[in-house]
């Protein structure tokens, strides 16, 4: 199967699971408590599919540019704006929610377009998790975990663990993204698993992790998305054609 049927295959099949979540049509076949749970997870399909995007079409294009730092921080700004507009519209609570992953995808575009090799991808992350932590109490870090939670992981997808996303020519080390998948997934089971019992007496610093950790739930999932896209649905394919523009230039180099 080419690289473009396999393309439109994924972002098809997210996007009409996503349409699904946020009517609701999904509960008219799930039983009902697993309908109230696969509901919760509409962030984690936007995020992967705005994630995946920005890597596969919109990075290769941008650093073709002249100008690919105008171009990004234009998106981005306009992103940021769609999710500010978005959080206050009104709207159904379904739709509402979706400026998490509009927020957290612009900031992972950004991410993405820093020149490769990138050394200090763990210190981002430091960076952030330290942010969550001063300003825990304030409004932008309560209200927006699956903003600020996938933007934390980022550099560890990008960097560490799955280089060859960004940086095709790099190794392929397909033990290492498992391992990554892994621990996302038993992170995010940890967490859910654990949250009833922390929000039973919601004090202290360790039940108020356990609950921030559960409400960025949709961070965990929606990484392992986009690990599963590039790694296997795309795969070698991916590696062998990604555009130019997805490949370590002099452009990284300026």
């Amino acid at each position: 199967m080419s690289l473009f049927a396999r393309s439109l295959i994924f972002y098809g099949v997210l996007t009409v699971a996503l349409l699904a979540l946020v009517t609701k049509a999904h509960a008219l076949v799930l039983p009902a408590g697993l309908a109230s749970q696969v509901g919760h997870n509409s962030e984690a399909l936007l995020f992967a599919l705005l994630v995946c995007a920005e890597v596969q079409f919109f990075r290769p294009w941008a650093r073709r540019t002249a100008r690919p730092w105008f171009w990004t921080v234009l998106v981005a700004a306009v992103m940021f704006l769609a999710a500010y507009l978005l959080l206050h519209s009104g709207w159904t609570s379904t739709l509402v929610t979706l400026n998490e992953p509009i927020f957290g995808a612009a900031l992972v575009l950004l991410y993405v377009m820093v020149p490769r090799p990138f050394r200090l991808a763990p210190v981002v992350s430091i960076v952030v998790l330290a942010f969550v932590v001063v300003a825990f109490d304030t409004a932008l870090v309560l209200d927006q975990a699956e903003s600020l939670v996938p933007f934390m992981l980022a550099p560890l997808a990008f960097d560490v663990f799955d280089r060859t996303i960004l940086e095709p020519e790099q190794p392929d080390r397909p033990s290492l993204r498992v391992l990554w998948i892994v621990l996302l997934l038993a992170v995010g089971l940890t967490f859910m698993l654990l949250a009833p019992w922390a929000r039973e007496d919601l004090q202290g610093w360790l039940r108020y992790g356990i609950d921030y950790g559960q409400r960025a739930s949709e961070a965990y999932w929606g990484w392992v998305l986009v690990h599963v896209y590039f790694g296997y649905v795309l795969g070698a394919r991916w590696r062998r054609a990604a555009p130019e523009g997805a490949r370590t230039s002099s452009v990284d180099q300026a």
